[in-house]
């Protein structure tokens, strides 16, 4: 016999199975009726009833004059960094970045006709209520970007081109209140747009940078596939990347936001990292002379900007489109199967800045800096970029890569070192493995008790299980 310690629960389950099967056998019969009944009032929450906000010691700031000021309106006036826009663009909010001494909120605006146009920085509260009085005249700069002061209290941040104008929805600051970087490196990942998949790309140049020392990644997203998504979500969730999703006006953009992308990492790794690789995810940077970290280090604290040679590597087939098993993964690592490249010049380079001692960023350099910094073009045999191009597209290098492959003009076969190969493989396996091999629930891994009671719902899912 049981004793009573075990009777209870069992003589309970089954009074539940009981109700539970009756129910599924004699369900309730619901009977539409015409009676109509009116909801006299809905309550809202008015502004009034809000509890006061609490300002923690790190918000209880103002701040009367943004730094560089001067700087930046002489750069304003000289138009730097419009050489790249969409004169329709509105004004849509991005981020607000915190700092020790000012806010810089960036948008999608950018219409190079209208550079250095005024903007009103808006504050609220953390009731999204605007703090009386605090409206700020700042100047778009660079193209779309703008530095406001701070304010005591603030907790979130709009814009307007005007005083009165009606506002987009104002955003949380993103802090960047740090004694100083939390990363000694980390890469802007370029542009993400259009629907095709991306998550093979990305995630071999990250788990590439990952070893060559990088911490910290930035992604600008305008369009994603939701296989591409999966694996930002999982660089994020394990602290190795921020995403901004950028959600514009148009539908047909494509690569014409470049300058929206930069600006937002530019601020983004600001304080955040001490050193940023301003690149696409189709460059990978590859240090063979030593390690990036350690020649940077070399360099002192005066060095303020990097210029890295460039090289295009002839890619010709497109990277995985959807996840089918592990060895087409492990088999499609682009810095194993694509080697044919020309030789590594700087007509066009790329850039390593920091980005609290340069003033600006375009694409392919930065623009002024802190007295006293410098800026290193370095030697190709410390390091280079190679730039994968799919050679089927016809756009910008790839075309131009083609037609000289045609003219069997000089490349040369180069290939990376088998062991450091095998490694990225590895890792590039085990992310992607982490995040896209999965298997159906088993019926035996469902307690008997859910397997009776959910039993019309798992057929749905083509879980069958015996009775």
């Amino acid at each position: 016999m049981f004793n009573d310690k075990i009777q209870l629960p069992i003589f309970f389950s089954i009074a539940v199975l009981t109700i539970i099967y009756f129910f599924y056998k004699n369900p309730t019969n619901y009977q539409l009726t015409d009676k109509i009944v009116y909801v006299s009032n809905i309550f809202t929450y008015e502004e009034k009833d809000y509890k006061k906000c609490r300002v923690e010691t790190w918000n209880n700031k103002t701040t009367w004059e943004i730094p560089r000021v001067e700087k930046l309106e002489l750069l304003a006036k000289n138009n730097i960094t419009s050489n790249e826009g969409l004169e329709d663009g509105e004004l849509r909010l991005i981020s607000a970045f915190l700092y020790e001494n000012e806010v810089v909120v960036t948008t999608s605006r950018q219409r190079t006709s209208e550079f250095g146009t005024t903007a009103y920085c808006r504050y609220f509260d953390c009731n999204r209520v605007e703090i009386p009085g605090s409206i700020y005249k700042a100047f778009f700069f660079p193209l779309t970007s703008v530095h406001c002061l701070r304010k005591a209290g603030a907790s979130y941040m709009s814009l307007s081109l005007a005083a009165q104008d009606e506002l987009p929805e104002p955003i949380p600051f993103t802090h960047r209140l740090f004694d100083k970087p939390q990363y000694e490196l980390g890469v802007c990942g370029g542009q993400i747009y259009g629907m095709d998949a991306k998550w093979m790309q990305i995630t071999e140049f990250v788990e590439h940078h990952k070893l060559i020392g990088a911490r910290m990644f930035y992604f600008s997203v305008f369009e994603i596939d939701g296989m591409t998504r999966m694996i930002l979500d999982e660089y994020e969730r394990s602290g190795f990347a921020e995403v901004s999703m950028i959600n514009t006006e148009y539908t047909n953009a494509a690569m014409m936001r470049h300058m929206v992308q930069i600006h937002e990492c530019f601020y983004r790794a600001r304080n955040h990292s001490k050193w940023l690789l301003n690149i696409d995810h189709d460059e990978y940077l590859i240090p063979t002379g030593q390690s990036i970290l350690s020649y940077i280090r070399s360099l002192g604290e005066s060095a303020a900007e990097l210029v890295f040679a460039i090289r295009r590597v002839a890619k010709f087939n497109e990277s995985l489109q959807k996840y089918k098993n592990i060895q087409e993964v492990s088999n499609d690592i682009q810095m194993a199967n694509y080697n044919l490249t020309n030789e590594a010049g700087y007509a066009a380079p790329k850039v390593m800045y920091r980005p609290d001692k340069v003033y600006a960023t375009l694409l392919h350099w930065g623009y002024g800096m802190e007295p006293g910094f410098k800026v290193h073009a370095v030697p190709r045999d410390i390091a280079f970029l190679n730039h994968y191009r799919t050679i089927s597209r016809n756009f910008l290098w790839s075309e131009f890569m083609a037609k000289l492959i045609r003219q069997k003009a000089k490349f040369v076969q180069e290939t990376l070192p088998s062991d450091y190969l095998e490694k990225l493989r590895g890792n590039v396996v085990r992310v992607v493995g982490y995040v896209f091999d999965k298997h159906s629930v088993k019926c035996e891994s469902i307690p008997w008790v859910l397997r009776f009671i959910s039993k019309p719902y798992l057929d749905k899912l083509k879980i069958y299980c015996k009775s």
